[in-house]
């Protein structure tokens, strides 16, 4: 406990020149008996009743300053003084001084109340050690009476504490004898008493004052019932060290322990059997000095130790033998290790083993494989049911597995891009940069600049400090080339230079640069007839053409449309909170369009339909009447007519003419149109409808 908690911080202070007069009114008035003396905010003195009855004796006059009687050598305290270190017999006051300045008065009073509250909190705290004490304790003073009784006499006994303290403990316990270690003023120890029906082992002693005075007794008291429980248990313990000792050494397996500085406590019968290394070589040494002197050419305990992990090796021992260790730590509850078991096999036992985890392994890398696969499809990075997109995708997460140069080829919108981020994040260069540039999108004068940077001053407007190009940038990572057919002919002799030597020279520079970075090229352009025209260089060609893969149309994987359909209507429904759906033969025209912008331009239609439309059903009037025109219509080979089940050919001929006719007076109301569509006379179309009852919708 600090002074500045028990001091007064607003002291009455005094003034060197105010009279002795005026200072007994005022010690009077507010019942005090001394003050500080201050002058110019720093204390000179200290004045007290004593210095004004002696004053008054010596038949001074009153009306004298205080300075000429005051005590000018003043002991002072500081703030942060621990309380009990407080002489209060050297003056019944302190001043509390901070950086020599007066903060605070404190008085014998203030340190009496501070030292009982030290007691106070000192008693509180033995009360409750004592009475945590899982054992009896039990205290007299010199007369015998009862001081102390804890929770665990009270437990023992059954007598309250309230109903003891304070009485005579030969009327509570007379077997106790504790009142005549006060008369003997010796120890006891071990002496064994019963009370009640309950046998204790007890250890008596005289309490002893300062003056070395008995002033009391103590005692506590061990259940011997407790004790010999303990026994029991102890000889519970030892049995099952022995059961653990049989265990050990029945195993067929070698069994190696050491603690947790990596020394040899026991081994097992089984080691010396596969190694003939006894406890003698084995035994309280360490590992390291074990691997040292190459008893063992390795130490799977070490391993442990350095990674705080289970660790499995092979190793080989001095006498020839290979093994297979498994080594497992054992932490404490600090965390600690402090013991490492090692399971020990012979290697030749394990050959046949070893080919099943080979083969199991082999599954696991296959199972990995397509779990890829499966993510791919699940995460939304493509759909697709296509048997083509099925193979595509095996092939990108194949080839993230390498570091190839990759072309990709495809009519545009069809998902390049997406193809070459796949094989990016399925690639053991995921976590480097993944740098991307469209090589229409750079004007050709800058081109070169971009892709390989330039020094100082290698051009007007180029930065003092140079710049690095997309091919450093790309460093340790990925470079994405879109449009690959576009870059001019006088690059592609530096960009094949650099693929090839794997080193750049800046813009202006001389200094080679070397580059570590996958190329993935993208093109919509049938480089291979660029090259017989003369527009592609044909070694640039075979140096992107490591791996090519080609990503089909949309009208070459038509059965994923309706799958397309429904993602981006999803999305766009979740965009822009709407909840509206297609009608079936919505579904149908756009399975028959033969989509030449591909995924692009059905997620760029699905968009236009979804936030135009004014009903949740999406039918063919919302559809533009660009999908109706016959040269954008699939032909009867890309959309063959299902048959669901048999019935008679005449039959099934009306049923599909019905049909179709139905179809076409949806998106038509005229004969005309209708016959222009099916590629008949109009004759034919008003003929078939009068047949089947079928009639024109009337446009609202």
């Amino acid at each position: 406990m600090k002074v500045a908690e028990f001091m007064t911080t607003d002291p009455i202070v005094l003034n060197p020149d105010d009279s002795l007069w005026e200072t007994a009114c005022l010690f009077m008035k507010k019942k005090i008996d001394g003050a500080p003396v201050v002058k110019d905010g720093k204390m000179v003195g200290l004045i007290t009743k004593t210095h004004l009855i002696r004053a008054i004796v010596d038949r001074v006059d009153m009306q004298n300053p205080i300075k000429d009687y005051m005590t000018k050598q003043v002991k002072y305290l500081h703030p942060e003084q621990d309380i009990r270190d407080v002489d209060i017999m050297y003056t019944g006051r302190y001043p509390v001084l901070d950086n020599n300045k007066l903060i605070g008065f404190i008085t014998k009073s203030d340190i009496m109340v501070a030292l009982n509250q030290i007691i106070d909190e000192l008693a509180g705290q033995m009360e409750t050690v004592i009475n945590s004490a899982y054992n009896p304790i039990v205290a007299i003073d010199c007369q015998g009476i009862i001081r102390i009784w804890n929770n665990a006499a009270e437990r023992y006994t059954g007598l309250p504490r309230s109903d003891v303290i304070g009485l005579f403990i030969n009327d509570i316990i007379p077997e106790s004898q504790l009142f005549e270690i006060i008369k003997s003023k010796k120890c006891e120890y071990g002496i064994r008493i019963r009370i009640g029906e309950t046998s204790f082992i007890t250890n008596r002693a005289p309490i002893v004052n300062n003056k070395g005075e008995v002033t009391g007794a103590v005692a506590v008291l061990y259940d011997v019932s407790e004790l010999e429980k303990v026994t029991r248990e102890l000889a519970y313990v030892k049995s099952l060290n022995a059961e653990l000792d049989a265990i050990i050494e029945s195993s067929y397996d070698g069994l190696y322990i050491t603690d947790g500085k990596g020394l040899t406590l026991r081994i097992n019968k089984a080691i010396k059997r596969m190694t003939g290394l006894g406890e003698e070589d084995l035994v309280n040494k360490t590992m390291y000095e074990l691997v040292d002197k190459g008893i063992l050419s390795r130490s799977a305990s070490i391993l442990v130790l350095e990674q705080r992990k289970p660790i499995t090796i092979t190793l080989t021992t001095v006498t020839g033998t290979n093994l297979l260790v498994s080594a497992t730590p054992v932490f404490d509850e600090e965390g600690n290790i402090f013991r490492i078991v090692t399971s020990v096999r012979d290697v030749s036992e394990l050959n046949t083993l070893k080919q099943r985890v080979e083969q199991l392994e082999g599954l696991n890398a296959h199972f990995e494989f397509q779990m890829q696969q499966m993510k791919v499809k699940l995460s939304g990075e493509l759909v697709f049911k296509n048997p083509e997109m099925e193979k595509l995708i095996y092939q990108a997460l194949k080839i993230a597995e390498v570091d190839s140069t990759v072309l990709i080829s495809g009519e545009s919108g069809v998902g390049k891009e997406r193809i070459a981020e796949i094989i990016q994040s399925h690639s053991a260069r995921k976590n480097g940069p993944f740098v991307k540039v469209n090589c229409t999108a750079i004007p050709d004068n800058l081109i070169e600049s971009e892709l390989f940077g330039y020094e100082s001053g290698a051009f007007t407007g180029a930065r003092r400090e140079g710049k690095p190009g997309l091919f450093e940038l790309a460093h340790q990572g990925t470079l994405l080339l879109d449009e690959i057919g576009d870059i001019p002919l006088h690059l592609q002799v530096k960009l094949l230079r650099a693929i090839q030597e794997k080193e750049i020279f800046r813009v202006g520079g001389t200094k080679p640069i070397k580059i570590d970075v996958r190329i993935i090229a993208i093109t919509n352009k049938n480089l291979e007839q660029m090259v017989k025209q003369g527009d592609f260089r044909e070694d640039l060609y075979y140096r992107l053409n490591v791996i090519p893969i080609y990503v089909p149309s949309l009208r070459e994987r038509r059965e994923d449309i309706p799958l397309l359909i429904r993602h981006f209507l999803g999305h766009f429904n979740q965009r822009y909170n709407y909840r509206k759906e297609f009608e079936p033969e919505v579904i149908d025209v756009l399975m028959r369009y033969s989509w030449p912008g591909n995924i692009r331009e059905l997620e760029n239609l699905i968009e236009r339909l979804v936030v135009t439309s004014s009903t949740e059903k999406i039918g063919l009037q919302h559809l533009p009447s660009y999908l109706f025109s016959h040269g954008d219509i699939c032909s009867e080979e890309d959309q063959p007519v299902t048959v669901h089940r048999i019935m008679p050919l005449k039959d099934a001929v009306e049923y599909l003419e019905k049909t179709i006719l139905e179809k076409t007076f949806s998106i038509t109301d005229s004969y005309y149109k209708a016959a222009k569509i099916l590629e008949v006379d109009a004759s034919t179309i008003s003929r078939k409808a009068r047949k089947y009852q079928v009639r024109v919708k009337e446009r609202s």
